[in-house]
């Protein structure tokens, strides 16, 4: 489905307007699109969606991404998911563990903090552990 419509079938449907409406032009900058698509209809598409955005954010030079999904709560959904990968606080706890040394000095061993979070609804079922 797109989003776009030819001017002359919408302003000249007799169905709609007793007389012809007047049609503004205003012009704007176009700018170029490229399509992603998946080959196969994933039975979960929103997490499918944000499967591919996130590997188009990771892979690809900077610019805009739009999925089109159907209601309010996959909307919200898909937000909590991408935000939880790509938000603020997930980027400083990235950062977080890559400027952490790996090895105590003199000890020879690693060293891990585990941190232990309840997954919640976005996030799917289950504990979520992180290895810090």
């Amino acid at each position: 489905m797109s989003a776009t419509l030819r001017v002359s079938d919408f302003a000249d449907n007799t169905t709609l307007f007793s007389s012809r409406p007047p049609v503004i032009n205003v012009a704007a900058r176009q700018h170029p699109v490229t399509i992603h698509f998946s080959r196969r209809t994933s039975p979960n598409y929103v997490n499918e969606a944000v499967r591919k955005a996130s590997k188009i954010h990771t892979r690809l030079p900077p610019g805009g991404l739009l999925i089109f999904l159907t209601g309010q709560n996959e909307i919200i959904g898909a937000c909590r998911k991408l935000e939880a990968k790509f938000g603020k606080k997930a980027l400083d706890l990235k950062k977080k563990i890559r400027s952490r040394p790996s090895q105590q000095e003199g000890s020879g061993e690693e060293s891990y903090d585990i941190e232990k979070r309840t997954a919640g609804p976005s996030q799917g079922k289950g504990d979520l552990f992180l290895l810090v």
